[in-house]
């Protein structure tokens, strides 16, 4: 793709920038201006309020683009999380070649769209692309081969099970006519519904990569990070069921196994912690996900757990690393 710049707008594919928002007010004015800063010129900027309280809804009225156009919309009722996510992202035009999400606390690099639809254009297989982000400030590792700007999907989603490989869910440029086939794209029986929707996305197809930090997560006390993930370990939980869901078709029986296996006696010695400092209460769930995968527990699921901690110890065997840890 010739440089945005110099190319008129009307033969640059449009890309429609989601984001779905409640009770954001705190940090929504950075999101809005970030978007109307982007140096891509054919952009649409979709807004969903979930029907926010806090003054979201007047920032919003009140607020007005200078080079990205808003399309505004309101929930008559406050939807789940990921169903407001799903209805948000179902309201990009028609005529949009790509959508991404940026969440209403979060922001990217002026030149984040531009360089993200340059490496989609590239290949007509490339379903998602992905850039390098960091966290609060802090680089995220996702080890991407530098050497590489494209790959197969399937092999994405085999490193990421293997821990070889990861990615950012929501700073990823999605070609819109996923939606064809994948709708809603957000799974509500996953927590981290958004990084399950790139694993089974990228079975379908190819991921670009922009070996650039373009994209900022913030995590506070009022993000869902910090309520579910921090809070719950809710992610001990979803690698757990999209391994189960995902893996067995990017891995060989023998690997699948052996991650299984591993990350099971991990994620158990991690429940017997919390059960320790939580209480039964705060681990039920995640023993009852592990039974539900792994089968029951018995005396000898506790006896593994433990010989495998001290063969860790010993350094004949490798602890279990990645994310979660």
């Amino acid at each position: 793709m010739t440089n945005s710049v110099a190319t008129p707008k009307n033969l640059l594919p449009k890309v429609a920038i989601i984001t779905p928002v409640y009770n954001g007010v705190e940090f929504l004015r950075e999101t809005l201006d970030n978007v109307q800063d982007q140096d891509y010129p054919n952009l649409v900027h979709v807004i969903l309020d979930n029907c926010s309280t806090d003054g979201t809804a007047e920032l919003l009225a009140g607020y007005h683009a200078r080079n990205v156009p808003i399309i505004l919309h309101r929930n008559e009722e406050v939807l789940p999380l990921y169903s407001n996510w799903n209805t948000a992202m179902n309201l990009a035009p028609d005529d949009a070649k790509y959508v991404r999400l940026l969440c209403a606390d979060d922001t990217m690099s002026e030149t984040c769209t531009q360089k993200m639809v340059e490496v989609a254009e590239l290949d007509d297989d490339v379903l998602l692309v992905g850039t390098n982000v960091s966290k609060n400030d802090d680089p995220v590792p996702f080890v991407w081969p530098e050497d590489l700007t494209i790959m197969d999907g399937n092999e994405v989603v085999r490193r990421f099970f293997l821990n070889k490989m990861g990615f950012f869910a929501v700073h990823m440029l999605m070609r819109r006519d996923v939606m064809d086939w994948r709708n809603p794209v957000y799974d509500d029986r996953f927590t981290g519904a958004d990084f399950e929707s790139v694993l089974a996305i990228l079975k379908r197809g190819k991921f670009g990569m922009v070996h650039e930090r373009l994209g900022w997560v913030r995590i506070h006390d009022g993000s869902q990070t910090a309520a579910t993930i921090v809070k719950k370990n809710t992610h001990f939980v979803d690698w757990l069921n999209t391994l189960y869901e995902h893996g067995p078709d990017v891995l060989s029986e023998k690997e699948f196994k052996q991650v299984s296996t591993r990350y099971c006696r991990h994620y158990f010695r991690k429940a017997l912690r919390w059960k320790k400092e939580y209480g039964q209460e705060a681990a039920a769930r995640h023993f009852s996900a592990l039974e539900q995968k792994r089968g029951p527990t018995h005396l000898t699921t506790y006896a593994d757990a433990w010989l495998d901690w001290l063969l860790i110890r010993l350094g004949f065997r490798h602890y279990w690393s990645g994310w979660p840890n």
